[in-house]
Order: C-alpha cells, then sequence, then structure tokens
C-alpha cells in the first residue's frame, strides 16, 4: 500500500507527538508499505529529533504561512497542505490518509479534506482530545475551534482513541457516532529500551514540565522523603515553562543535594537515563488533559521495568494497576508514603518494575500499526 500521513510536525522536531509519528510511519515502512509524510516546512526551534528513518517514507515539506510563529501557522497551514495532498494524490495513488489529531491544529482538517477529494478513507489517531478548560477569549477561541474539529471529523472514517474515556469525548463533545471510533492506544519500542541493574534511591521523570504534569506535587513530598532517604536522587529530564518555577520551589526547600534538573535529552540516550531508576513519575494533577491519559513516557518507564507513580485518575487501569504495577495517590503527602515504601522495599518495586514489563508488551508499536492498518482493511471491506 501507499499510505499519506499528514502531521503538523515530524522530524527534526522534537516533541511527543513527533515520536509517535516517526514510530507510525516507521513500522509502516517495515511491513513494507510506502509512507509519503506531508508536514508543513515550520521554522527549527529548540531540540532537533534525529531518528533513523525507513527508506521507503518519503518527506514533503509544505510551505507555510507564519512558519516561525507556531500558533498562526497552526490554524493558516490547512490551505497548503491540502493542496499539496491532493495534487500528490492523484500521482500516487494513496490507499489511505492518515494523520494526528490535536485541537491546537488544523492538519487533521486539511487531511481529512483532502482525502475526501481523492475518495480515499481518512483515519484519525487522536493525541489530545481537548484543551485543559480556559476563560475570557481563550474561552471563545476554544468554541470556535472545537466548530472547526467538529465539522470535519464528521467526513472521517474512522476515528482511533486510547481507551474508553477518550471515546467518550469524541462522542459528547465532539458529536462523533461511536461506530466510527476504534480503540488502538499509542505504543512503544521494546527494543529500544531496557531493564538493567537499579540504583536503588532513583527517582525519574521524563517529559516537557508542563503545569498538568503536576512536578510541583512531587517536589512537596520530597522534604518527608528526605527526612527517611537523605540519599534519595530526583532526576528531572527535559525542560518547559514550568522549569524556572520548579527550580525556584528546590532552592526554597533546600532540596538542591537531592533534586537534579538534566535538561533536554537527546532520544537516543533516553533509556540509559531511564533504565537504572527504581520508580517513575507518572502525572500528578487530574485535568482534562491528563484524565484516563496514556503518555509515551509512561509506556517508556514500564518498558524499562519501573514502577509508576501517578495522581489518581489520571492514566489507564490497564497501564496502572493499583498495587501491582505501582500506585495511584491522592495527594503529595500519600505520594511521599509510596515512594518511601518503595525505596524501604527493593523486593517489592522490583516485583512491581517486572509487572510493569509484562504489562507493557501489548503496547508494541509493531503491534499498534498492524492494528491501525486493520483498521483501514475493515473500512475498505
Amino acid at each position: 500500500m501507499h499510505i499519506l500521513l499528514m502531521v503538523f510536525r515530524f522530524a527534526p522536531h522534537s516533541g511527543g507527538s513527533v515520536i509517535v509519528g516517526t514510530e507510525i510511519a516507521n513500522n509502516l515502512a517495515k511491513m513494507g508499505h510506502k509512507v509519503t509524510v506531508i508536514t508543513p516546512d515550520l521554522e527549527l526551534k529548540g531540540k532537533k529529533y534525529s531518528p533513523n528513518l525507513h527508506p521507503n517514507i518519503k518527506i514533503v515539506y509544505v510551505q507555510t504561512p507564519s512558519r516561525s510563529n507556531l500558533k498562526v501557522a497552526a490554524r493558516r497551514c490547512k490551505a497548503n497542505l491540502e493542496r499539496e495532498g491532493i495534487k500528490l494524490g492523484k500521482k500516487e495513488k494513496f490507499d489511505f490518509v492518515l494523520t494526528i489529531f490535536h485541537p491546537f491544529h488544523l492538519v487533521p482538517n486539511a487531511a481529512i479534506s483532502c482525502a475526501k477529494k481523492l475518495s480515499i478513507p481518512a483515519i484519525v489517531k487522536i493525541d489530545d482530545a481537548v484543551y485543559d478548560k480556559s476563560t475570557g477569549l481563550k474561552s471563545l477561541q476554544r468554541k470556535i475551534e472545537k466548530m472547526i474539529s467538529t465539522r470535519a471529523l464528521k467526513n472521517a472514517s474512522k476515528i482511533l482513541v486510547a481507551n474508553k474515556n477518550t471515546e467518550k469525548i469524541m462522542h459528547t463533545f465532539y458529536n462523533v457516532p461511536f461506530e466510527k471510533i476504534e480503540i488502538i492506544p499509542n505504543g512503544v519500542d521494546l527494543k529500544f529500551f531496557k531493564s538493567t541493574k537499579k540504583l536503588p534511591k532513583k527517582i525519574i521523570f521524563s517529559g516537557v514540565m508542563y503545569h498538568h504534569r503536576g512536578l510541583d506535587v512531587l517536589l512537596e513530598s520530597l522534604p518527608d522523603v528526605i527526612r527517611k532517604f537523605s540519599d534519595v536522587n530526583v532526576v528531572l529530564l527535559g525542560d518547559g515553562p514550568e522549569m524556572e518555577k520548579l527550580q525556584s520551589i528546590v532552592k526554597e526547600k533546600h532540596l538542591e543535594n537531592n533534586v537534579e534538573f538534566r535538561g533536554w535529552i537527546d532520544r537516543n540516550n533516553l533509556p540509559d537515563q531511564i533504565s537504572d531508576a527504581s520508580i517513575a513519575i507518572g502525572p500528578l494533577k487530574r485535568t482534562t488533559v491528563t484524565e484516563n491519559a496514556l503518555p509515551i513516557k509512561v509506556l517508556e518507564y514500564m518498558a524499562s521495568s519501573l514502577p509508576i507513580l501517578a495522581i489518581s485518575g489520571t492514566l489507564p487501569d490497564d497501564v496502572l494497576i493499583h498495587e501491582k504495577n505501582g500506585y495511584f495517590v491522592k495527594d503529595s503527602k500519600e505520594l511521599g508514603e509510596k515512594i518511601c515504601k518503595l525505596l524501604d522495599s527493593p523486593k517489592l518495586t522490583e516485583s512491581m518494575g517486572n509487572e510493569s514489563l509484562k504489562m507493557v508488551q501489548k503496547f508494541s508499536w509493531e503491534k499498534i500499526v498492524s492494528d491501525i492498518v486493520k483498521s483501514y482493511e475493515n473500512i475498505r471491506n
């Protein structure tokens, strides 16, 4: 088959959605399919992501108005992407269009419109279904974006969601019929991540430091932990809008000897940074973004044989099973208690980490991408 993958950002840009797009493209190509990626030619800011791409993948960067302003480009990219997709589609004869949805940008709108004009199926994989709640002018903007997305999603052939919670959001918020929705979650490269000998007091977080990640909750819990385990080492990988605030909290609470900000890590070095930890930190705030969400980082923790700690109501119950491969906690006090329990019980920590590794096997990218292809075959038949 020849598949058109239309995404807002692709390598060499970095970020979770870029990793998802790259893994999908590479695994489709490994299955023997040709993949053409169409993406806006956004100005590259920040760190580069340089994955190995299969030779069956062709990338087309499309000229985009306001390419240096991400927010504006997100809304102005539709016309050129749609035009390029139709032009290439008439020449290449794509079998279907696959795109990744986020309410922030209009790439899915372009992909669905392009597929309709080419008379081929459009499959939409949901990244984040909705924003956090907003007020004022931003609230009005969100309503307009919702109307635009609802209109576009109506014409999609299939909507792929991570779990039942997102399925419900797509049905109630965007009026997508249940029969158009299929549960196919994100995946993880099980061969890339590894399980190694653990540093018994190392706690890891990896990712962009957004408010909804709740790292302030982790820092709030640490004084009680340090009183019992003075040599605990909390390693925070990544950066983001909350970083300065978190650094201030560390200074105020005199946590400098126990908390390490390592900044952005090249993805090729990520497994080594994660694998020797003993405990991994999942989402620590329950919001519309984190509720029953499945961040890639959590699957990466599991593939590294780590127990997970997260606030109740965030991760799906087939990813974190309370008291089996980690704990759901209600606040910073309980978080500190569970950290102490795991640090005090190396055998329990190891057992929970082994459970994570067993549970993550069903999320291999090979299986996920195979399920996406089956979804297309079901549409065709």
